[in-house]
């Protein structure tokens, strides 16, 4: 688990999504190593830019998201329009289609894991973030079988029951995550409150009977690949859905709190042994990975290892303060 804050890094003055770690075992810090190593350059991926360690503490910037997340969007509005759902699953899929060419499973797909950009009322852009419990599949397993490592609701069945990671598993959970946006519920409610939606909306049938599938309890009975149920989703006759009642907006969630009067706590990070992959999924607002900007990730070369120290202004609102918490960043 992790914390996310505002930060700013000292050397370039620009402001990033810092998420904070503590490594308690062996485990935790083989997770963070592979967390911030996962360096997927795609315009529908976040991942680390750069990383510090002190004592048992580390930290790792992202570039900084504005527009919170789809769990965000579903707090907000609800029921997401039938058309909305195709576009976010199309654009998660699309992510996890390139996660995968890489021999990676995510296992941590669900809303506060897809983050938004504040687009306002135009096409979102979504990315997929927080790898801190992917896996590779050839990688050595850092759990024992009787252990499960996920989000309750968004977990295949087989991922339930210990299952080796694979890519059924993450079509299982994007499905789930098309199931929340149709229903404006959270699974395990999401399943029922989506079949009797079509009794009343008929038009949304194709768009269910697929996300249903994909969420089969055999694996074998969903789509085979990320990429398959994307083509599918893309292909389908959304005519009859029915049209929005007001549009969809992706607000700017740090509007007026970055511009906000604030105290700043400085914390200076030391050296870090190389770069590596990071750990720590989120799980809600304010743990796991965290919102990032409206820009994309940053490419550039690494740090050296003998300039890993970072200088970081942790931005604190005072607002929030004043409300007995610290701004984390939404997730």
């Amino acid at each position: 688990m992790g914390s996310v804050w505002v930060v700013r890094d000292r050397r370039d003055g620009e402001v990033y999504a810092g998420k904070v770690l503590r490594q308690s075992d062996s485990a935790s810090l083989v997770r963070f190593m592979r967390e911030q190593g996962t360096r997927i350059p795609h315009d529908h991926v976040v991942t680390p830019l750069s990383w510090a360690g002190e004592d048992d503490r580390v930290l790792f910037t992202m570039p900084l998201v504005r527009g919170g997340s789809v769990a965000t969007l579903i707090g907000d509005h609800g029921p997401l329009p039938a058309t909305w759902v195709r576009e976010l699953l199309v654009q998660l899929l699309t992510a996890l289609d390139v996660v995968h060419a890489t021999g990676i499973v995510h296992r941590d797909v669900k809303p506060a894991n897809l983050l938004l950009r504040a687009t306002g009322t135009a096409r979102p852009h979504l990315l997929l973030t927080d790898f801190g419990i992917s896996a590779r599949t050839d990688d050595p397993r850092l759990t024992r079988a009787s252990q499960v490592i996920g989000s309750p609701g968004y977990m295949a069945p087989e991922q339930l029951a210990g299952a080796d990671p694979s890519v059924a598993q993450d079509v299982y959970a994007a499905g789930m995550v098309g199931l929340e946006m149709l229903a404006g519920v959270r699974p395990p409610h999401a399943t029922d409150a989506v079949a009797a939606l079509v009794v009343d909306q008929p038009g949304l049938q194709p768009l269910a009977a697929l996300l249903l599938e994909a969420v089969s309890t055999d694996p074998a009975a969903r789509p085979t690949s990320a990429a398959a149920l994307r083509e599918r989703l893309a292909a389908l006759d959304l005519s009859g859905a029915p049209a929005p009642v007001e549009p969809v907006v992706v607000l700017d969630q740090l509007a007026g709190v970055l511009g906000a009067e604030t105290r700043t706590a400085v914390a200076t990070a030391a050296s870090g042994p190389g770069s590596g992959p990071a750990s720590g999924p989120a799980s809600g607002a304010g743990s796991g990975t965290g919102t990032g900007s409206g820009s994309q990730s940053r490419g550039g070369p690494d740090v050296p290892a003998d300039r890993r120290g970072l200088a970081v202004l942790l931005l604190v609102v005072a607002a929030a303060c004043l409300c007995g918490a610290v701004w984390l960043l939404l997730g």
